[in-house]
């Protein structure tokens, strides 16, 4: 298979229920002639590893809507130049259900919530121009909770409502109610779509995200997600409780293990927790009691010998910087977040939360037929680094017993930094240069407290609360920003807006005066990384001429990041760090741009979420010890 997925012959009709592989359901946009209900869906068998997998691709011949251009290239297009996108005419469905659970993934029974009941959550899978459509149903009960669904990284140009805020696009999805989310697959890559309510994710509520288009270098197999994460036994909501608490011993928490595909084994010896610690609210403890069984099941992974397979590398964690790799074999890098780069080629890949890379390796070690696949944290409390010393997932050649273990071992030994992978290797494959005379805003970073006590995290010495009944972009759409938008409006200071106006281009000159580093994320962007190191940034450029991109970006202890964004995408957007712990202490401004352009929203969207949260609150307080988003 060629990796720029150029898939013209070789196709075959496949009846409904092989599409069922998908977790999705598949429509046209468009009328499509003389295509039934049952064989409507024309898509390409090709081999994924040990198993047979479908992958999408709708051919222009094939519908009369469809312009899918297969002569697409990494070079030559580009996933954030709006004219470049495909219009496919197609819309992936698919259906979640969001409750709690109890699973032990390595071995330590703990509550989760999850969707349908999975974790990692179901893959999204799509075309690059596709629609995707999501239903979202809020099951949570004992205690009830609300919940959205963010889908990180993606743009969302004329579909702002859809980018599953609560206090910015939307309110919360109440318990018992259900929200349907619409937008375009604008990129293309590797991506995860999580909850955006508190710190709900880390408990489960989390999924990879695959947007199938060109590729800057062909490969045989893609392999899908490999979703790296820290991992912690007791509910989110006790460790929210102790990191916006008064003891600074509890910030940052540690985690307990680290998983790799929602797997590793945990050393039962030693309990990680005392029963009294899990509470799933501010008034209910868990049921559990401590729970733990030796040597779970570690992640499997099946290579074909000689062939080379694409890895979707995801940090789906709360905290911690993953530096991930596997004995015997090194990587060839192709995409970081969204952006395809030129390819570079490295033993180990640093991922900080919330970050993607997609690699390729190929199954030519002659020395064995299975191999450790690792992740691991390293760096100390500044990092996120977790109690375990790393997550094992195996990899086997093929025709190998896959219940035996890798007898040759060959780990790499990670830098013990917080470092991400440096800024000169990521290369976008498709040259763009920032706009010059950009508006400038410096941002500081601290960590104060508040005045009860209770550690709060600050931008510019405010920190951020979310107002659920109240999302910004409804006003900021109807132009009703005398208050709103005011940073320093006595009314409305936790919201922490800055209102660039119809400035084109911002540069924001990020300083971290706190004792940890930050992973910072700009929703409905991908932007420039200009600069980064240590100390206060004294105007020097890494370089301008075709800087790298992408929608989040680590900012080391001590250290600064420049970055410049293009505001063509008028809304008003989160930018946040997104260590979960940090943004439950309010590590976070509202980015508002070019407000008099947002797009028409439909009418009645507000309502949709809004009505039904406020009939929920009016019930009674909301159990919002956070910044809530």
């Amino acid at each position: 298979m060629s990796g720029s997925l150029d898939l013209r012959n070789g196709c075959e009709l496949v009846t409904y229920p092989d599409h069922k592989q998908l977790n999705e359901t598949l429509s046209f946009d468009d009328d499509i002639s003389n295509f039934n209900d049952e064989i409507s869906n024309l898509i390409c068998i090709i081999e994924f590893s040990s198993r047979i997998g479908i992958l999408h691709r709708i051919l222009d011949e094939c519908t009369t809507g469809g312009q899918f251009d297969m002569g697409n290239t990494v070079k030559n297009s580009d996933a954030t130049v709006l004219g470049d996108v495909p219009v496919t005419n197609v819309t992936r469905h698919y259906d979640f259900t969001i409750s709690r659970s109890q699973i032990s993934v390595d071995g330590v029974l703990r509550d989760t919530i999850l969707v349908n009941d999975q974790f990692p959550g179901p893959a999204i899978e799509a075309n690059w121009g596709d629609w995707i459509e999501v239903i979202v149903h809020n099951n949570i009960t004992a205690p009830e909770e609300g919940t959205a669904l963010h889908w990180h990284g993606m743009l969302q140009r004329g579909t702002p409502w859809a980018d599953g805020t609560p206090g910015d696009a939307q309110c919360p999805i109440a318990p018992g109610k259900s929200y349907t989310y619409r937008y375009q697959a604008e990129l293309y890559g590797t991506s995860w779509y999580h909850a955006h309510y508190s710190a709900q994710y880390t408990g489960g509520v989390a999924g990879p995200m695959q947007i199938y288009g060109p590729s800057s270098q062909d490969y045989d197999i893609d392999l899908g997600a490999v979703m790296l994460t820290d991992w912690n036994h007791v509910p989110y909501f006790s460790i929210v409780t102790d990191v916006v608490g008064t003891d600074f011993s509890k910030i940052p928490p540690r985690s307990d293990n680290l998983l790799i595909n929602g797997r590793n084994s945990f050393n039962c010896s030693t309990p990680s927790y005392d029963n009294s610690t899990e509470w799933l609210g501010s008034n209910l403890k868990s049921s559990i009691n401590w729970t733990c069984v030796e040597d779970a099941p570690l992640s499997k992974f099946q290579f074909q010998t000689g062939k080379t397979h694409r890895l979707r590398l995801i940090n789906h964690g709360a905290d911690g910087v993953q530096k991930f790799s596997i004995d015997g074999h090194s990587f060839t890098v192709i995409s970081v977040d969204y952006v395809p780069v030129v390819p570079y080629t490295t033993n180990a890949i640093t991922l900080a939360v919330g970050q993607r890379t997609d690699v390729l390796v190929t199954a030519n070690n002659n020395r064995a037929k299975s191999y450790y696949m690792r992740t691991t944290t390293t760096g100390g409390d500044a990092c996120g680094q977790s109690s375990a010393k790393e997550a094992l997932a195996v990899v086997y050649y093929s025709s190998v017993d896959t219940s035996t273990f890798p007898a040759y071992t060959s780990p790499t030994t990670p830098a013990k930094d917080c470092a991400s992978d440096p800024l000169p290797s990521l290369v976008p494959s498709y040259p763009l240069k920032p706009s010059s005379n950009p508006y400038q805003q410096d941002l500081t970073l601290s960590l104060g407290r508040n005045s009860t006590g209770n550690f709060e995290w600050q931008i510019n010495s405010q920190t951020y609360r979310a107002n659920f009944n109240e999302p910004l972009l409804y006003d900021a759409a109807a132009g009703n920003t005398s208050n709103t938008f005011e940073t320093q409006d006595e009314k409305n200071p936790l919201f922490n807006i800055f209102d660039f106006g119809s400035n084109s281009s911002v540069l924001l000159n990020v300083t971290n005066n706190t004792p940890v580093g930050h992973p910072f994320h700009l929703h409905g962007h991908n932007f420039y990384v200009l600069a980064s190191g240590h100390g206060v940034w004294d105007g020097s450029l890494l370089g301008s001429a075709n800087p790298t991109r992408r929608d989040t970006q680590w900012i080391d202890v001590g250290g600064y990041v420049v970055l410049q964004f293009e505001a063509d995408n008028p809304g008003v957007w989160p930018f946040h760090c997104h260590v979960a712990w940090h943004l439950s202490g309010g590590l976070a401004i509202n980015v508002a741009t070019r407000t008099d352009e947002i797009v028409p929203i439909p009418k009645g969207t507000r309502e949709q979420t809004c009505l039904d949260w406020d009939a929920y609150t009016n019930k009674g307080q909301v159990d919002q010890i956070d910044s809530g988003s």
